[in-house]
């Protein structure tokens, strides 16, 4: 493979990306991401991600005012030619905006091989705030198409954010490149669905590939995130695991947990740390 071209200089990128993005009574969009794909993708032309805020007005319950800050622009850069997608409501009240992406959380380079191989670009950004002090969060995964010189969506969720929702990408071990949602059930019994989707192709678009009721209840008191808690009936389900085996080992543990695990009617728990007062 050939070595990837090198990078365009960062401020003739953005120059260019504000250039391409519509302006409110004079005043241009904001630069809140900027990050090089031709690197990590190995690309033979310089292509860079580049994420903006449009100068609109907007409603957000956060909020006491009317907020000077639109709509999140996500672009595609190929060399200097800005390819750009947002969303642009029509009022500043308008319901729309919370199911719009405003605010740009993170963009990073993730892989769905072993061996940093099939890398793919990792988006979330979220809505506006509601009464509630919720709002949604988007989670996007895009890929390289070499055959169409592009980037090319092969997922995308909104996760509402107040009951212990998430969208996460599997990093590494038996689902690596997969992608596990958890939500919340509509009714009693109060437990969460789960979700995973997974390429059926190679490289290609994530499909649904499991769907169950969860046994972990919500407010259950087990400090593990709920797709932590799942993942030995997650693995099961997919033929990965088999009860007697060690138990997962969450990527991540509560400032509360020791990393030893048990069963609990088929969740699993972290063994919790002793607290000590003294006074």
């Amino acid at each position: 493979m050939a070595n990837p071209a090198a990078a365009r200089p960062r401020q003739q990128v953005d120059r260019r990306v504000i250039a391409a993005l519509p302006t409110l009574n004079g005043k241009s969009a904001k630069i809140v991401g900027h990050l090089d794909l031709t690197r990590p993708f190995h690309l033979r032309t310089p292509w860079t991600f580049v994420a903006a805020t449009l100068t609109a007005a907007r409603f957000s319950a956060a909020d006491a005012r009317t907020v000077h800050a639109g709509p999140l622009a996500l672009c595609f850069v190929d060399q200097l030619a800005p390819r750009c997608r947002y969303t642009l409501p029509r009022t500043a009240s308008s319901q729309t905006w919370f199911s719009t992406p405003v605010h740009f959380y993170s963009a990073k380079i993730v892989f769905a091989g072993a061996g940093h191989t099939d890398p793919l670009l990792l988006i979330r950004s979220g809505s506006a705030y509601a009464i509630d002090g919720g709002h949604t969060i988007f989670t996007q995964l895009f890929r390289y198409d070499r055959r169409s010189n592009g980037f090319t969506s092969v997922f995308a969720h909104a996760t509402a954010s107040n009951n212990n929702q998430e969208t996460r990408f599997v990093a590494g071990g038996p689902l690596r490149g997969d992608v596990i949602v958890a939500v919340p059930t509509d009714g009693p019994p109060y437990v969460y669905w789960i979700r995973v989707y997974a390429p059926t192709v190679p490289g290609r678009q994530l499909h649904l590939v499991l769907r169950y009721r969860s046994l972990t209840g919500y407010g259950d008191g087990n400090p593990l995130a709920v797709i932590d808690s799942e993942m030995p009936n997650i693995l099961r389900r997919l033929g990965k695991w088999r009860p007697g085996q060690a138990l997962p080992v969450p990527p991540r543990l509560p400032a509360d947990c020791k990393p030893r695990f048990y069963l609990v009617r088929g969740e699993e728990w972290c063994v919790r740390k002793k607290i000590i007062f003294t006074g």
